[in-house]
């Protein structure tokens, strides 16, 4: 994997009392990237690989637009850039998170954003 260069995920503290800097939680949206673990809503999301090192790499910048190079080499390492094959991984995981309320921006000959604002909080059990 590429080395951190961009914002780490949101540290938490877990029961045990440690900090975990490969999960990003915001109370909705969970990513666990050591495990390729992602859960929406307190809901578990199985995604291929790809989808996930680009969904994941969106995570980590959420709210900030992410190259299609950066994602790309993220995802696949030094192959050859394929913007169709980005895009389609893109569109796929449009579809994926919807319902949720989650969107992924596109920023025309740039890249891509997570827009988190507007994903739909988790019901609370009673």
């Amino acid at each position: 994997m590429p080395s951190e260069r961009t914002r780490p995920f949101e540290k938490r503290i877990l029961a045990h009392g440690a900090h975990d800097a490969n999960v990003y939680d915001d109370g909705f949206l969970r990513i666990e990237h050591e495990n390729y673990y992602v859960a929406c809503g307190g809901r578990r999301v199985s995604l291929p690989l790809k989808e996930f090192l680009i969904f994941s790499r969106l995570a980590r910048n959420a709210e900030r637009v992410v190259t299609s190079e950066e994602l790309w080499r993220y995802a696949w390492g030094d192959a050859p850039f394929n913007s169709l094959s980005l895009r389609v991984h893109i569109h796929r995981l449009r579809r994926t998170f919807q319902s949720s309320g989650l969107r992924i921006e596109s920023m025309v000959g740039v890249g891509y954003c997570l827009a988190t604002d507007t994903a739909q909080p988790a019901a609370v059990l009673e």
